[in-house]
């Protein structure tokens, strides 16, 4: 599957998988991750240093969107995947899942959050997606927290 993206086990960096080039893992820790649409593909970056005040200054004055529970890397999974077809992402938080699975077993919807976010509004048109998601792992007291905000690409 190209254009996916993984977050490993230790909830602390995204793998983006494409097909034709080598695997990409990225560090959400820190300054985080910005995910962006480049033509029908997803493209997927460390903040560089020298936009990290650009990125906190745009993070902090807008709300995220959703914010995952990173303290428990046994019960809890996160997805975020990419249809290239329509542009968008799907992130998929779920939390407090039983780890003693014998077999098939529904997760109740109580358990599982899913956000999707249309990155362009038509797939044949536009370069470049006119938002970014900002992917980043944040300490607040004791919690640690994957938060995903969207953010404008200008």
């Amino acid at each position: 599957m190209s254009n996916s993206l993984l977050v490993t086990s230790d909830l602390r960096s995204v793998v983006l998988i494409d097909s034709l080039k080598n695997d990409q893992k990225l560090s959400i820790g820190k300054r985080g991750v910005l995910l962006s649409v480049l033509g029908s593909d997803i493209c997927a970056t460390e903040v560089p240093a020298s936009l990290e005040k650009f990125v906190d200054d745009t993070a902090n004055s807008s709300k995220a969107f959703y914010e995952f529970d990173a303290s428990d890397a046994i019960k809890n999974q996160l997805c975020i995947t990419y249809n290239d077809g329509n542009n968008t992402v799907f992130i998929i938080g779920i939390t407090d899942v039983i780890a003693n699975l014998s077999g098939p077993t529904e997760i109740p919807q109580n358990k599982v959050k899913t956000f999707s976010v249309k990155m362009k509004n038509n797939t044949n048109t536009g370069l470049t997606s006119p938002s970014v998601i900002l992917v980043r792992l944040e300490t607040i007291g004791i919690k640690r927290l994957i938060r995903f905000y969207y953010l404008p690409s200008a």
